[in-house]
């Protein structure tokens, strides 16, 4: 029997994949998932997660002037920080995870639009996260809106579905698909390092 061809690598799965531990890593210790969060977990997390988005907006900015039909930095998002983090100090963008980004550009030279769709595949997987959280905190944390964590309400799930198939067209290349799933973990690495400092836990 001739060999046979090898299966293509989905990207998605590879990102999947790439990214469990980190994911599994980060969502165990995330104060804001605790059955007792209150609203002072909630800020902190929003402060953590401000810095963090802060640093990756010029990379996603980058991937809204290339593909202008799906909002990779929709001016919402950060308005929704901002509103909800009102009562606190607004944080400087995170460098740490700026530095996680140039390490991970480094490894992958020619690379750099494949990495940022995996970081881009972080940003967009949260919010479905953020809704599961929404769903969970916000009666007890009544009557804070909550705004971050509503993400795009009932149209994040369709948000989803387009995002995931802009990245299957435009990462296909196992070159790519590496790229994509260390600018993954390079943006888990960063938010991880983030929380640890904020929570006083060594990285």
């Amino acid at each position: 029997m001739p060999p046979q061809p090898a299966a293509a690598v989905d990207v998605l799965q590879a990102l999947r994949l790439a990214t469990a531990a980190r994911h599994a890593q980060l969502d165990s210790g995330l104060p804001i998932a605790r059955a007792d969060a209150g609203l002072v977990d909630y800020l902190e997390h929003v402060q953590a997660l401000s810095a963090w988005l802060q640093a990756l907006w010029p990379a996603l900015q980058d991937l809204q002037a290339q593909t202008p039909s799906f909002g990779f930095a929709p001016a919402g998002r950060l308005s929704a920080l901002r509103e909800d983090l009102a009562s606190r100090p607004w944080p400087k963008p995170s460098e740490t995870t700026a530095q996680c980004l140039e390490q991970a550009l480094a490894r992958h030279p020619g690379q750099a639009d494949a990495l940022r769709w995996g970081l881009a595949y972080v940003v967009e997987g949260s919010q479905l996260g953020g809704q599961v959280l929404y769903r969970s905190l916000a009666p007890r944390l009544a009557p804070h809106p909550l705004r971050y964590l509503q993400g795009d309400g009932a149209g994040t799930g369709a948000r989803w579905k387009a995002f995931m198939a802009l990245l299957r067209t435009h990462v296909a290349s196992p070159e790519a698909i590496a790229a994509a799933c260390d600018g993954a973990l390079a943006a888990f690495q960063g938010l991880q390092a983030h929380f640890d400092a904020t929570q006083g836990t060594p990285a």
